[in-house]
This record gives C-alpha cells, structure tokens and sequence, in this order.
C-alpha cells in the first residue's frame, strides 16, 4: 500500500524517527509512503510560526532513504497547516524539494483566538456549530489560495466534536460550501484526501465526501493515516482503500516534486 500522510520526529508532536517508519514499512512489504510534517503558520497554542526546519529534513530524509535502499518509494512532503494566517508565511516554506502538499487548517481563527479545534470543550451544539463555521470560511480561504495538492481531512473538527465529545451536528448546513471547494479543487486538477485519523476504521463523512467530489466529476485522491507513531502506522489504510473501491474510485494520487502518478488501488492492495 502507499500511506500518504505520515508524520515523523520532524513534527511537533510525533518522536518517531523517520527510518523507523520505513523499516516498518518495507517490513509490512509497502509500496511506499510520503512523510508529511508539520508547518502550522499558527501552531497549537496559537503561536506564529515563522519558518520550517528544512536542514533537519533534508537529513532525516537522506536517513529513511538510506533505510529504504530503493525497496519502496520514500516521499518527503509537508502538511500545511492554517495557511490563511499568514500566506506570506506559507509561501515561504515551499521549495524545489517537495514532492507533496497537503493544504490543512488545524486552527479557528483569530476570532476565536487561534484555538486549536483540539483543546475544545464541545459541550453543546452552538459551541460546536460556532467552531464550525469558522471552519468552512478558512478551509474555503484555503482552497481559495490553492498552493497544495491534496486538501487533507475536511471534517477534521469532526475528530473532536462527535467522535471524542459525542455531540450530534448536522453537517447540511455545509454542504454548498463543500460543493463549491470540491469544484474548485475539480477545475484545478487537485486531489481531495481520504484521512484515516489513526483508527481502525473511516469517518461516515468520507464517503458523502467522495460520493459529491466523483458526482461533480473529480477522480484525483489521496489516502494516508495520518499515524504519528509506529503503532498507529497503517491503521485503516486497507479500510479507506476499499472504501474509495466502493465509491468508484480506482487509482490513488501519488505526487513526486508535486506532479501526479496514477497507482492503481487494486494494485496497492495486492502489495499489502
């Protein structure tokens, strides 16, 4: 299989060096992966962040290739998280050296403070939809910008509001806002990701997601873990593969110095 979204000790919150993940990933008999690690222009606590450690990269990198010995395919990308709080700032840290991007917003706004959707307490419905629709405006902000080649885990909030704090939202209430990012994303020739959130299973969102970005005639995807530790390495993959399968999907995005490689999903899962 081929995980495109993986972080490693080149991320704020994950320790794991990266020629672990590739060992366990040759292990496993992977086609490949793409290390995708943080740079948040506005990090979890609401901090600027003003540039990206791209020396330490490049080393961490020349290690997991070393481990790799041209068994499987070792990507080094970046996720790109909260871009419109400072486009200045996100522009800034894209070079010649990335293979992918992933556009992300991880972030409310400075309205509400920077706050990371993860230290919310949703504890009622109007906390959950006030959050949310600060959401859709930056992710729309995002897409609108456009400087990436996948948009990661559109109902990232989501994680926190049902699948943590079990509160119930009605997501309709987004849904002409969606339409109109995935047509954008359609009309520019970029993917949208299947995010499997580090569980053994895949968010119900997915599939409605997949269901009007295919309707409006898009076919470019991306899938990846999300996994921040070996452990978590691999988790749902299999399930968001067969899940793309389901909704008529048969390759996967594989992005080398930012342009695009069908991998046909059958092929990957064969390779498991």
């Amino acid at each position: 299989m081929f995980d495109a979204h993986i972080h490693s000790s080149m991320s704020f919150d994950s320790s794991v060096p990266r020629e672990d993940v590739v060992a366990e990933a040759v292990k496993r008999g992977f086609y490949g992966l793409c290390f995708t690690d943080h740079y948040d222009v506005v990090d979890s606590y609401g901090k600027f962040v003003s540039g990206y450690d791209w020396e330490g990269t490049r080393m961490a990198q020349q290690r997991a290739l070393a481990c790799a010995g041209g068994r499987i395919i070792v990507n080094n990308g970046i996720e790109l998280g909260n871009a419109p709080y400072g486009f200045a700032a996100a522009e800034s840290v894209l070079n010649a050296e990335v293979d992918f991007v992933l556009g992300s917003i991880h972030n409310a706004s400075e309205k509400l403070d920077y706050k990371d959707y993860y230290f919310v307490d949703y504890t009622d419905t109007d906390i959950c939809y006030k959050y949310l629709d600060d959401y859709f405006i930056q992710l729309e902000k995002l897409v609108e910008w456009g400087n990436f080649d996948s948009l990661a885990h559109v109902p990232y909030p989501l994680r926190y509001m049902m699948q943590r704090d079990g509160m119930d939202v009605d997501m309709a209430r987004y849904q002409s806002s969606i339409d109109s990012m995935l047509r954008t994303l359609i009309r520019r020739g970029q993917a949208i990701e299947i995010n499997a959130g580090k569980k053994p299973y895949i968010m119900p969102e997915y599939a409605y997601l997949l269901d009007r970005y295919r309707a409006l005639g898009g076919r470019l995807i991306t899938v990846g873990t999300d996994a921040h530790s070996i452990p978590q390495f691999g988790m749902g993959l299999k399930e968001a593969y067969m899940l793309a399968l389901e909704k008529g999907f048969e390759s996967v995005a594989v992005f080398k110095r930012r342009k695009c490689e069908l991998v046909s999903i059958r092929k990957l899962l064969a390779l498991e």
